[in-house]
């Protein structure tokens, strides 16, 4: 499910302008399925709703990300082990998934060009790989008012495993893995990457993936963003918007995917963290209606 909104508002004083939409939400929901409500049906969220750059004075220095997420860490839902239960393994109709992730894409394409305003389009490059074995569409948006560059592409790829990508899948505990390799496998992923032109609007990647293998099924993706500069209410909204959307599967969830997210953007020789965090989440087993 997608869900973009952004609101106008004039480019800060000290960089004349003309009207600039300043504020990009994008919201990557790796949970669901489903068809998305209508825009009559669905009820945007409260934080989405209150973007006003105008009356914000541009920072003169950039925020401490490293205090930040540990604050929103602190905040977070109470950490848990929010795995999927022990079952059977199970596959996902693969061609379902694949037409989720085309039509996730159009919608990203289409809502990202309303947004941006300028009447730039997303220019379009589908590849095929030889023998039949998967294509991908990329999409790149470039020169916009609101995206200085922007990428949502897709790719829908099968093989054969090698020995060692099948050792380190084997390694993580999949039993159904045969470490030496060799056997068929498919993949389908959507991934974004989103560069504002304006400093205070911040950097959003997201990526939703699926992975084949043995009869079995797992997910990985997230949703993070990276601001120039620090709003605080914004990353507590941002995060905020995640853990109402988790919470609809586990009260743990959250916390689990986030926390996740902190560990992999940790920069150990800056004792920072890139951005401020978001969710991460890898080897999520598809059994289970809990995690459909």
């Amino acid at each position: 499910r997608i869900l973009l909104l952004g609101t106008c508002a004039q480019h800060p004083s000290s960089h004349p302008a003309p009207s600039w939409p300043c504020r990009l939400v994008i919201a990557l929901s790796c949970c669901e399925l489903a068809p998305a409500p209508s825009t009559q049906q669905a009820a945007m969220p409260a934080f989405l709703l209150r973007r006003n750059v105008a009356a914000r004075q541009e920072p003169s220095h950039r925020g401490n990300y490293q205090t930040t997420a540990a604050r929103f860490t602190r905040v977070a839902v109470r950490r848990g082990a929010a795995t999927a239960p022990e079952q059977a393994p199970a596959a996902v109709d693969a061609v379902a998934f694949e037409s989720f992730l085309l039509d996730t894409q159009k919608q990203i394409l289409a809502e990202a060009e309303h947004l941006d305003g300028s009447g730039q389009k997303f220019l379009t490059d589908r590849w095929e790989r030889p023998n039949g074995t998967g294509y991908g569409i990329t999409c790149v948006l470039e020169g916009g008012n609101l995206l200085e560059k922007a990428a949502a592409n897709i790719s829908i790829i099968k093989g054969t495993l090698s020995a060692a990508r099948a050792q380190s899948m084997s390694s993580r505990g999949r039993s159904q893995i045969d470490p030496a390799g060799g056997q068929p496998y498919s993949a389908a992923a959507l991934s974004l990457v989103f560069h504002p032109v304006h400093p205070l609007v911040p950097t959003l990647r997201a990526d939703v993936r699926l992975f084949q293998v043995a009869n079995c099924s797992w997910f990985g993706g997230g949703c993070d963003l990276t601001p120039s500069y620090l709003f605080e209410q914004d990353a507590a909204e941002f995060h905020g918007y995640w853990q109402g959307v988790c919470g609809k599967y586990s009260p743990d969830l959250y916390a689990e995917h986030k926390a996740w997210c902190d560990k992999y953007f940790y920069i150990p020789a800056r004792k920072e963290h890139r951005g401020i965090g978001g969710l991460f989440f890898d080897d999520l087993d598809a059994a289970g209606a809990a995690f459909d």
